[in-house]
C-alpha cells in the first residue's frame, strides 16, 4: 500500500502516537486505561514499520511521559507523581514485557502479512 510509503504518513502517525499519550494521560481517569490499550493496538496497525514503533516509543518516555509527570502529576497535592517517579524501576520493565513486546509482535506479525499478500499479488 502506498500509504505505508508516503512521508507525510509515516512522520504523523510517529509524531501522532506520543501526543494522544499525553492527551489520554493528561484527562484520564483512574480505571480508563483501556483508552492506552486502544491507542497502542490502533497504532500497531498504523506505524509503517518497526523504525517508527521505536521512535514514537522513544518520544512517549523522553517527552510525552515527562510532560505528563511535570505538569500535570506534580503539581497536585495527591501522591500521583512521587508514586510513579518511585515506581518507575518497576514500570519500565512492565511496559517492555507487558506492551512494548506485544506491540512489535503485532507490528511484525502484520508486515509479513501484508509482504505475502503482496508477494502473491504481483505473482
Amino acid at each position: 500500500m502506498k500509504l505505508y510509503t508516503n512521508n507525510i504518513w509515516r512522520w504523523g502517525t510517529t509524531l501522532l502516537y506520543p501526543i494522544l499519550i499525553f492527551l489520554v494521560w493528561s484527562r484520564m481517569i483512574p480505571l480508563q486505561m483501556w483508552y492506552v490499550l486502544a491507542i497502542v493496538v490502533v497504532f500497531c496497525f498504523l506505524w509503517s514499520g518497526v523504525k517508527e514503533l521505536f521512535i514514537s516509543t522513544g518520544l512517549t518516555w523522553l517527552v510525552a511521559i515527562p510532560c505528563w509527570w511535570y505538569f500535570f502529576e506534580l503539581p497536585k497535592p495527591s501522591f500521583g507523581a512521587e508514586n510513579f517517579a518511585a515506581h518507575l524501576v518497576l514500570i519500565v520493565p512492565l511496559f517492555i514485557f507487558v506492551v512494548l513486546l506485544p506491540q512489535t509482535l503485532i507490528l511484525t506479525t502484520r508486515m509479513r502479512i501484508m509482504e505475502y499478500y503482496r508477494k502473491n499479488a504481483s505473482q
